[in-house]
């Protein structure tokens, strides 16, 4: 099956436990004694860095900065762990950064848009990256990205949207923002108009939502509402129109997926295409450039980090989804993506108006 990789969102906690430690021993086993020492002499007394590609309060900031709380002690010679944001077209100035000029030596980890490898992969002309070559330490989890407007619109499902326009805020086109409303405005006929230009991320459109200047927003993960924006699903003061991904969130049983909705084996591919970044989710990776070696000693924290009780006992206060993946099967989903059809892609791309 192409979804075997995602097997870790089925498992029980005691068995992706045991993967996850499985995993810890085998990487271990890979660097010797000498190897190890020198890692830990090479991060003592180093800061690690791991540059977000959006504003603070987001999703992705918030997930970086409970992994930088707590992977440091995993890291020989616990290094500090320092979030720092990088703002701009929808990562993908931060992915270039961490990609191309920032040190390619393990001190430097990516916290970037899901869609950066979808987005190079379709011929954005913007990433300084190859998709195929990212060295991914791990995923923390992904959740399904989610198509919402504010309670004060009359617009609460797709056949709605098809009727009139309906303002979206954005971030940018690489971004779901602008991913999702523009692929549903050409699959399924809907009236979505994206505004682009709120720099900060969530925080700004959010503020946007509240303010009455946008109706909605395009693109969030079903993970980053639930720890961003508890109150207004408690509250209902949104209407979620859709899901993207492969299969409904379990609290959201009653909201269709997009992959429902569209007809024909074409149109389901690129929705397939689509939808795998919300697989990757707030996944973290270095340059392919960082020593084989050192990859290794950090996936190992990040996998120890997954299973440590105090960083369990935080994101369950702050009401963040866990559904922790390996370096290894991120890599897995990727490659999957990488060996989409050229014709597909070349679709995708148009539909998303990137190639424009």
């Amino acid at each position: 099956m192409l979804w075997k990789a995602d097997a870790g969102r089925s498992l029980s906690c005691s068995i992706l436990s045991k993967r996850l430690a499985v995993a810890g021993a085998i990487l271990l086993g890979l660097v010797g004694p000498q190897t190890a020492q020198a890692q830990q002499d090479f991060y003592k007394g180093k800061s690690v860095n791991i540059i977000v590609g959006f504003g603070a309060g987001g999703g992705y900031d918030l997930y970086a900065r409970l992994l930088s709380r707590h992977i440091g002690q995993y890291i020989p010679g616990q290094p500090n762990v320092v979030v720092q944001n990088l703002e701009g077209a929808g990562s993908v100035r931060a992915a270039n950064h961490v990609y191309n000029s920032a040190p390619r030596d393990g001190t430097t980890i990516a916290a970037v848009n899901q869609n950066m490898p979808m987005y190079q992969l379709l011929g954005g002309k913007a990433a300084q990256f190859q998709a195929a070559r990212l060295a991914w330490i791990g995923s923390m989890g992904g959740s399904n990205g989610l198509l919402y407007t504010w309670h004060t619109s009359d617009v609460k499902t797709i056949e709605a949207a098809k009727q009139r326009q309906v303002m979206l805020g954005g971030t940018g086109t690489n971004s779901d923002s602008h991913i999702f409303p523009t692929l549903i405005n050409n699959l399924l006929g809907t009236k979505f108009k994206i505004i682009h230009g709120y720099s900060g991320g969530s925080r700004e459109v959010h503020l946007a939502l509240e303010r009455g200047e946008v109706e909605g927003r395009g693109g969030n993960a079903w993970a980053s509402l639930k720890s961003s924006n508890k109150d207004w699903l408690d509250q209902k003061k949104i209407s979620v129109l859709v899901q993207i991904g492969m299969e409904r969130e379990p609290e959201l049983p009653d909201v269709p997926l997009l992959l429902e909705l569209v007809q024909g084996e074409t149109n389901k591919q690129i929705v397939t295409l689509v939808s795998l970044p919300t697989f990757l989710g707030y996944a973290h990776w270095v340059s392919p450039d960082v020593p084989a070696e050192r990859l290794a000693i950090l996936r190992k924290a990040y996998s120890a980090t997954m299973q440590d009780k105090n960083f369990l006992a935080e994101a369950q206060k702050l009401d963040m989804m866990l559904r922790p993946q390996s370096g290894e099967e991120v890599t897995a989903i990727v490659q999957r993506v990488a060996a989409t059809p050229p014709d597909i892609l070349k679709k995708a791309a148009q539909l998303l108006e990137w190639n424009e």
